[in-house]
């Protein structure tokens, strides 16, 4: 057997006897220390190395790896530390992981020939268990995260907007148990129309839990709603002792929820959900544990935010080719409407025959704008209010740009827009539409090509019969207007005077609706009729 001072190897004008205590210090180091022969077999072994001794027997003589670490993987950087060690003569380190998942940092170096050329190997094992799994855990979270945004673009457009969430909620699943081996949890998002948080996936909470109403709120609606409105992790450790608690589980005595964050455009965290987890023992989550989760948390957010991306742009796709069609429709279905218009007023009145006609003829062509109309208004909202939704809206102008403006802002905010091109046929649509219960808002050039604006806001009021009519005038911007029309038409009631940018200077179409000021008016005008219908009483502007 080998001296234990010879282990030291000390240089050659340094004795082993200078250092007496030498042997005691590397008999007593808490690493496993060994030394093997050139066949790997054990000649010396300190009293950490002495552990991995079978039923407490002897290690002398046996093989380091046959009969000793038999059951072993070697991670990296060298696989196979003790043969470079002795054949190549340079240091060599790995990583070792026993079979009851223990981790060791093995240093293999070979040590000076003594005797007939005898190679002796020097291995140092570390244990290094307590700082490895957190890393080993923390490289499974990254590449599980990578994972669950790892969809083929073949395979995305294959599948439904519900298919593609169905499967980001599979592999989330998978996630958590898997990776981070968690069995209990509950992960909701906000609905910001509602400001709820709707479950998006629950997993072994009770079915009281899962069906819970919750919104984002400082108390009152659990740990849940407090990290959605604070957007900060909580960690809860005793179940029964936290106020902020409600029940996930019948069992459940400790719990970790965590704020799932987005950036908006301007890098401000805007919180968009929550992930909660529960466990039956108290304090079962750590401070790993929840910086794990933190992690998962941001790949589930990247993943959410790819399908919503996705989504997006095949609604904006579907949306610009119903615009499209819409636009190509809108404005020769309402050249149409007012041609049919012109041409019955200047019947015989006894043909009512043909003027019933002409009026069913106009009906079809409307009805065929509205029916590409309402797909569009299937689809998910893009510009969309409640306060602009099904909203009828006539606009007289004679510039066509105005009319397309019209045609293509309007729908958007969920608004039905008809148009007409004179004063005469935009008067004669507001009253076949009185049958229909009217326009919710008529906007009337300041300048129309057969009457002046204020005269068509006058002939709107003696034919409709109404001193409550929503009209609004459309008056060109930075042109001064000597007639002063719009200051009447205010005093005969109109209720709003919204601005439009002119053609240029020599033209006479190619003007532009200013869309914001315009926006905002109707949203007001809107908001007031709303207003007036719940209270039954007449509103102003």
């Amino acid at each position: 057997m080998l001296e234990t001072s010879s282990v030291l190897n000390p240089p050659d004008n340094m004795s082993a006897e200078s250092f007496p205590w030498a042997p005691a210090i590397v008999e007593h180091l808490p690493d496993a220390i060994f030394v093997v022969d050139e066949k790997f077999r054990i000649e010396w072994a300190n009293k950490a190395a002495r552990q991995f001794a079978p039923n407490d027997d002897s290690l002398t003589g046996k093989r380091f790896y046959r009969d000793i670490f038999r059951d072993v993987t070697l991670l990296k950087p060298d696989y196979f530390p003790l043969t470079i060690a002795r054949d190549q003569g340079r240091p060599a380190r790995t990583i070792l992981r026993t079979a009851d998942t223990r981790v060791f940092d093995l240093y293999a170096v070979r040590m000076k020939e003594e005797g007939e050329g005898r190679k002796q190997i020097l291995v140092v094992l570390k244990e290094i268990t307590s700082n490895y799994r957190p890393l080993e855990r923390l490289r499974a979270i990254h590449e599980a995260g990578r994972r669950l945004v790892d969809i083929a673009p073949g395979e995305l457009i294959k599948l439904t907007a519900e298919e593609r969430k169905q499967l980001l909620k599979n592999r989330v699943l998978a996630y958590l148990e898997g990776v981070l081996q968690f069995n209990v949890f509950e992960i909701r998002l906000i609905d910001f129309q509602t400001n709820k948080l709707v479950p998006f996936i629950s997993e072994g909470m009770s079915p009281e839990a899962a069906a819970r109403e919750l919104t984002p709120a400082f108390e009152g609606q659990g740990i849940t709603g407090y990290v959605a409105k604070t957007g900060v992790s909580y960690l809860c450790e005793d179940t029964r002792n936290d106020s902020l608690y409600l029940q996930g589980t019948a069992n459940s005595r400790s719990s970790l929820t965590v704020p799932l964050i987005r950036y908006s455009s301007n890098l401000e965290p805007v919180v968009i959900g929550t992930v909660n987890i529960e466990s039956p023992v108290p304090r079962a989550f750590t401070h790993d544990d929840r910086l794990f989760l933190e992690i998962f948390c941001r790949d589930l957010v990247t993943a959410l935010n790819m399908l919503e991306l996705i989504e997006v742009e095949q609604t904006e796709a579907t949306l610009g080719v119903i615009e499209k069609l819409h636009r190509a429709l809108a404005i020769p279905v309402n050249e149409l409407v007012s041609k049919i218009v012109a041409t019955e007023a200047s019947l015989d009145p006894e043909a009512e025959g043909l003027r019933q006609s002409l009026r069913e003829i106009g009906k079809i062509a409307l009805e065929l704008k509205d029916i590409v109309h309402s797909i569009g208004r299937q689809l998910p909202p893009t510009e969309s209010s409640p306060l602009f939704a099904n909203k009828r809206v006539l606009v007289v102008d004679g510039d066509e740009s105005v009319l397309q403006d019209a045609h293509e802002h309007l729908p958007r905010w969920g608004c039905v827009v008809e148009t007409a091109t004179t004063g005469k046929a935009g008067l004669q649509m507001a009253v076949m539409a009185e049958s229909e219960g009217g326009y919710n808002a008529i906007l009337g050039a300041y300048q129309l090509p057969d009457m002046r604006g204020l005269e068509f806001f006058q002939e709107l009021k003696a034919r409709l019969k109404s001193h409550d009519i929503p009209f609004v005038m459309l008056v060109p911007i930075g042109r001064y207007l000597s007639d002063h029309q719009q200051v009447k038409a205010r005093q005969l009631g109109a209720k709003c005077l919204v601005g439009k940018y002119p053609p240029p200077e020599g033209a006479e179409k190619g003007g532009h609706l200013a869309l914001e000021p315009l926006k905002s008016s109707l949203a007001k005008l809107f908001a007031e009729q709303t207003q007036a219908t719940m209270t039954s009483s007449p509103s102003g502007c």
